[in-house]
């Protein structure tokens, strides 16, 4: 699975082509879609031209680190630790209180800028199937779904809980209905987590991920 080392590249050139914009050797989502730039290999260089319109700020790279033009330059940020399914069918979960989101659910936005700020853009929800869980009063307080689909190989990400209302097992659950979902498909769940993040990557192992690397992060940051 060599497509696993670059991950967004490999997204972008293959079932995510749609979403493809080419900026010189790069290849990004737009950036009401996701906050992602990619190169083909470590050390390909970008000219300015082909960064032209990007904010600051505004775009990471994963994986394979272009050479930048002058006055540009890359701010690491913390590894990401990357995770493959390792195990056999995911059993279908029970379906009650889980809601299939529509895309442009606002409150997917507002819930994921708790806990990862800037990487849920507004048209995040169109990479994939987002499924919730609402409290009494209607307010999402759980989500999980999918990000970048590499065809035989699907990303579950964006899984978080509102801080009332951890410890209920509503991560796990959510993962277990996108999982069963993509195995239906014949895809295979991977996902990142934070290469920090002792206690998701302790839930994932339990539910039969395993770790393949850790992929350098970092942001984009325009000349001043």
């Amino acid at each position: 699975m060599q497509e696993l080392e670059n991950p967004i590249w490999a997204a972008l050139n293959s079932a995510q082509q749609h979403f493809s914009i080419a900026a010189g050797a790069a290849r990004r989502y737009p950036a009401d879609v996701a906050p992602f730039c990619a190169v083909a290999e470590e050390g390909v260089p970008l000219a300015a031209g082909d960064l032209a319109g990007i904010a600051d700020g505004s775009y990471y790279f994963l994986g394979a680190m272009p050479t930048l033009p002058p006055g540009w330059s890359l701010q690491p940020l913390s590894g990401v630790l990357q995770m493959v399914y390792e195990c056999g069918p995911v059993a279908p979960p029970s379906g009650e209180g889980i809601r299939v989101l529509a895309s442009d659910d606002p409150a997917m936005v507002q819930l994921t800028d708790i806990a990862f700020p800037g990487y849920f853009r507004k048209r995040t929800g169109e990479m994939g199937k987002y499924a919730g869980i609402h409290d009494e009063g209607g307010r999402l307080v759980a989500l999980s779904g999918e990000r970048m689909d590499l065809g035989h190989l699907r990303e579950v990400s964006a899984v978080c809980t509102h801080p009332d209302f951890t410890g209920r097992g509503y991560a796990r659950r959510l993962v277990e209905y996108i999982m069963h979902g993509m195995q239906q498909q014949g895809v295979r769940p991977m996902l990142h987590v934070g290469a920090a993040n002792a206690r998701a990557q302790a839930l994932y192992r339990s539910m039969g991920f395993a770790a393949t690397r850790e992929l350098p992060h970092a942001r984009l940051i325009c000349p001043r």
